[in-house]
């Protein structure tokens, strides 16, 4: 078995040789690195008979050409009788086309799911969960991208368990 000092040597050695390979990321479909952060309005449907809830997402990712790593949280305290909330990270792909940039994102992490019963008392419990995301965005200023549609399935494993389908719309700001 290797010291973690040998596999902290590698890893330093593999970034700094990759590094000179990132200049050559330009190109149909792939961009350069960048970090980012977004802010988003959502809707969802949980599939409880509640209807629709209404919230928000935001988070961070950092992309280099076509893959990348997002950090989201999810809130959707919007509800008389239903609450989920939601942090999850994982990889992100994403693709520049002529006038859009499509993306797909998935990640696991941990969820909160309240729902208040027939005699009114609040059950709430945390427990791990996973998102699946896909999007498309359009840039409408140099540093700016409008999010003009995303949809996001996944599943909160609290309580009895809640699936919503997520619709969102929102702005991403492009810090380098």
């Amino acid at each position: 078995m290797k010291t973690p000092s040998v596999w902290l040597a590698f890893l330093l050695l593999s970034a700094l040789l990759s590094t000179p390979a990132f200049a050559q990321d330009e190109g149909i479909g792939i961009g350069p690195r960048q970090g980012s952060i977004f802010a988003e309005f959502s809707a969802a449907r949980t599939g409880q008979g509640a209807g629709v809830i209404w919230g928000g997402s935001g988070g961070g990712y950092f992309q280099s050409g076509i893959l990348g790593f997002v950090a989201r949280a999810t809130v959707l305290p919007g509800n008389y009788n239903l609450h989920t909330y939601s942090a999850v990270l994982g990889p992100r792909i994403a693709v520049s086309l002529p006038f859009v940039r499509a993306f797909v994102e998935a990640g696991g992490g941990m969820g909160r799911f309240d729902n208040y019963n027939a005699t009114g008392t609040l059950g709430g419990s945390w427990g791990a969960a996973w998102q699946a995301d896909a999007g498309v965005s359009h840039g409408i200023l140099p540093r700016v991208d409008w999010r003009i549609l995303e949809v996001a399935y996944g599943h909160i494993y609290a309580g009895s368990g809640v699936s919503p389908l997520v619709a969102s719309t929102g702005l991403t700001l492009h810090i380098w």
